[in-house]
C-alpha cells in the first residue's frame, strides 16, 4: 500500500510541476505578445504622424 501512495505522490507531483509550467508559459506568451502589439503600435502611429 506505501508503494502505491509513494507512485501516487510522485505523479501528483510531477503533473502539478507540469501545470504550473503550462500557464507560466500562456503567461508569459500572453505578455510578450501585448507588448509586440503595442510596439507596433506605437510605429505605425508615429509613421502615421511623420506623412502628414
Amino acid at each position: 500500500m506505501s508503494a502505491f501512495l509513494s507512485s501516487f505522490f510522485s505523479y501528483l507531483i510531477k503533473m502539478i510541476i507540469l501545470i504550473c509550467l503550462g500557464m507560466m508559459g500562456g503567461f508569459i506568451g500572453i505578455k510578450l505578445r501585448k507588448y509586440q502589439d503595442r510596439k507596433k503600435e506605437a510605429d505605425n502611429t508615429s509613421e502615421s504622424s511623420s506623412q502628414e
